[in-house]
């Protein structure tokens, strides 16, 4: 699957903002680029492939628990949808 420009500037915006978080020092700096990050993935992370992602971005992703909010949208084995009647 190729990414589209759009998709593209979406995913550096978000390696990229995913990568500095760690080294920020400045606690209100830093929860407000959490948050930033938290945007850009819930409007645009469903149509990133995670594989393109590096190790440092993931990682972070990973730590924030935005990591599955990237790619589609997967089942997960521990819900059952007749359990929600």
């Amino acid at each position: 699957m190729a990414e589209t420009q759009e998709q593209w500037y979406n995913r550096q915006a978000i390696e990229q903002l995913a990568q500095h978080i760690p080294f920020e020092r400045d606690a209100a700096s830093k929860a407000e680029q959490i948050e930033m990050l938290r945007g850009l993935v819930i409007h645009h992370g469903r149509t990133i492939d995670p594989e393109l992602f590096g190790f440092e971005a993931r990682n972070e992703l990973i730590r924030l628990g935005l990591w599955g909010r990237i790619g589609p949208e997967r089942s997960r084995p521990d819900h059952f949808p007749d359990e929600d009647s």
